[in-house]
């Protein structure tokens, strides 16, 4: 099967950041791992019907609905993900697979509850695992099916589709804080010049990987705009990342500013840079969305 180069720079970025961050290499390596599971997901996902059954009607956001999801993907495809876990997963991870695999039915509910945006504490419950660890299933799974789904096409390797719908900034930026496209919270920002503004800033999904234009000045959270209250703080070993920080919800976004460093890719800078994240905690702040491996 050729390569996908989207798939391909990520994974590529992902050696780069780990041969530069050895403090990382472990996360980092999981990581590739699980995009090596993740990319014939998502071929497969870009071949089947299953678009048809998860666009909504009309041109009201979000554009997909994921609880529709068909039966197949729900019934073969994401159990063989669960069982293909990783040797370089963490034993918690190895352990709640093994658990979900023993239990078809928590299995099924679990994904069924994050496609419906339902908490999976009843599951984690069931299965006695920490519900935020057990997210990280139904989040890797669906999240090269979303991106898959999304759009026909991307803005550039290892980014989402960017969103150019009239409703959705293209031209003239949207509050819209969630994915126009599946609904979901963004992980990250992202900056960028383009021919007709200078340091756009755009907002990552979590889920499908598309960015939508969004007020550089503004909180996500809480549409906080006013200046004193939105400082963004940069560390030595991430220039090109810069941490927003919201001083009237104390919450924060990443951005990762690609007039900085051109060959980063957002969804992977984001998850390698891990100790930005641990600063954050230590300085009482919250994360907008947490990525992938729940940081």
């Amino acid at each position: 099967m050729a390569r996908d180069p989207v798939w391909a720079h990520r994974r590529r970025r992902v050696e780069r950041l780990r041969a530069e961050h050895p403090h990382a290499a472990e996360l980092l390596a999981f990581y590739d791992d699980v995009l090596a599971l993740q990319e014939p997901l998502h071929a497969k996902a870009r071949r089947s019907g299953w678009r048809e059954a998860v666009r909504a009607a009309g041109a009201r956001a979000p554009a997909l609905r994921l609880e529709r999801l068909p039966a197949r993907p729900r019934e073969r495809d994401f159990p063989r993900f669960v069982r293909s876990v990783p040797a370089s997963a963490t034993e918690v991870l190895k352990v709640i697979a093994s658990r979900l695999t023993a239990e078809p039915a928590a299995m099924s509910d679990l994904l069924t509850a994050v496609l419906d945006r339902e908490p999976v504490d009843a599951v984690a419950s069931r299965i006695d695992c920490d519900a935020a660890a057990l997210e990280f299933f139904p989040r890797a799974f669906l999240q090269p099916v979303a991106e898959a789904l999304s759009a026909p096409a991307h803005a550039g390797p290892g980014n989402g589709a960017v969103d150019t719908s009239p409703d959705s900034g293209s031209g003239s930026e949207t509050a819209r804080a969630a994915c126009p496209c599946c609904g979901a919270a963004p992980v990250a920002a992202v900056l960028r010049d383009e021919p007709e503004i200078k340091g756009r800033r755009t907002l990552l999904c979590s889920l499908c990987q598309s960015e939508w234009a969004f007020p550089r000045t503004r909180c996500p959270a809480c549409g906080e705009e006013r200046a004193e209250k939105r400082p963004h703080h940069v560390s030595e070993s991430w220039p090109h990342i810069r941490l927003e920080e919201c001083g009237s919800c104390r919450t924060y976004v990443k951005a990762i500013d690609l007039r900085e460093v051109g060959l980063a890719v957002p969804v992977v800078d984001e998850l390698a840079s891990v100790e930005l994240d641990l600063w954050a905690g230590e300085q009482g702040l919250s994360k907008l969305q947490t990525n992938l491996l729940g940081m």
